[in-house]
């Protein structure tokens, strides 16, 4: 089975960030749009389909704010998309019914059950939302400190020795094609902010090159110029952001056709991953001005970590909310429709 997975998006000081919807509106599949409350059935429905296709190519995209949890499935040879469409990545249709198609599970909740809990179900979407709008604020502070760092980062960086650095390792890495395709940019969404913590998705049978940066600068830049050869070169390349800065850090690169992957480590994922080739990002750095900042630095870090804690301490309490939430609607909803939607779904795809 070849499936990659994937969060759908990821939390950032401006809330709940994604770049799906430019796979929903591509017109060349179909998608359905899963509308429905917490604890109807979204994610077991997408479950199913995936495990009902288990041969199949496929991108399983999880759930940052509850990482059991499935937000879409894309069965790429079928060109058919399912994804929640509900908030906080609300998603609606471009051309209803000829590409896009609403799937409402609504339709199978009992809506006197739930009004019986209205001023419950109102109170406890109330505290959920105060918890996420309590992790936006600590993210905010996250990225001005670890920016601090970058500043410096880029200050000492040795631009021209990474450049040298990135040509030769693109002419290894990167053969050239006997008829060049247009290349393109896509976004997949590999590392998340969640209730476990800070979360990476290792792509499968992919060779790795690990980044190790400590001071976040060299390897963005690395990884945008990278991007940028191996698009001209015509591959597709696949683009993780980590969306915890206010403005698109790249922090991942997948280049499918070639199975290869490179891999940021910083002091905000702490990866440690096994990997074909480790690139430690300090020999692109000046050491004394590296040296000159070190207490300030080493603040940061402190900062950025304790700032790293509770946000992700306010992710698992409104997890908590959420979980309530969705005993409301388990109780109110009828299952056994929601099961022949599911079938439908299945018959549906397998008639593709």
């Amino acid at each position: 089975m070849n499936c990659l997975t994937c969060f759908l998006g990821g939390s950032s000081p401006n809330g709940f960030r994604t770049h799906f919807g430019e796979m929903i509106s591509d017109t060349d599949y179909r998608t359905y749009i899963i509308k429905g409350g917490p604890g109807t059935g979204k994610s077991s429905l997408m479950k199913r389909l995936a495990e009902a296709f288990p041969d199949e190519e496929k991108e399983v995209y999880f759930c940052s704010s509850d990482p059991d949890s499935i937000d879409a499935v894309i069965f790429r040879e079928r060109k058919v998309i399912f994804v929640d469409g509900t908030a906080p990545h609300t998603f609606d249709p471009d051309y209803p019914g000829a590409v896009q198609q609403i799937l409402d599970l609504g339709a199978c909740w009992d809506a006197s059950a739930l009004r019986k809990s209205k001023k419950e179900i109102i109170s406890t979407t109330a505290e959920y939302l105060q918890y996420h709008a309590r992790c936006r604020r600590f993210i905010t502070a996250l990225a001005a400190v670890t920016s601090d760092t970058c500043n410096i980062g880029r200050l000492a960086l040795n631009e021209q020795k990474l450049d040298g650095f990135i040509d030769r390792l693109a002419k290894k890495v990167l053969p050239k094609k006997k008829e060049p395709e247009e290349g393109k940019t896509v976004f997949r969404q590999l590392s998340a902010l969640t209730p476990k913590g800070y979360l990476t998705n290792i792509p499968e049978d992919y060779a790795v090159y690990l980044l190790n940066d400590s001071f976040y600068a060299g390897s963005e830049i690395f990884l945008r110029r990278f991007a940028d050869i191996a698009v001209t070169h015509g591959y597709e390349v696949s683009i993780s952001l980590c969306t915890l800065y206010g403005e698109e850090t790249f922090e991942h690169l997948l280049i499918p056709e070639l199975k290869i992957a490179f891999m940021t480590a910083d002091p905000i994922n702490s990866l440690s991953i096994a990997a074909k080739q480790p690139v430690n990002f300090r020999r692109f750095y000046d050491k004394n001005i590296i040296r000159s900042r070190k207490t300030r630095i080493k603040f940061n870090e402190t900062a950025a970590e304790n700032l790293l804690d509770e946000a992700v301490g306010s992710l698992v309490s409104a997890k908590a909310e959420h979980d309530k939430l969705e005993q409301f609607y388990i109780k109110a909803v009828d299952f056994d429709s929601v099961n022949r939607i599911c079938y439908g779904m299945i018959s549906e795809i397998r008639s593709l």
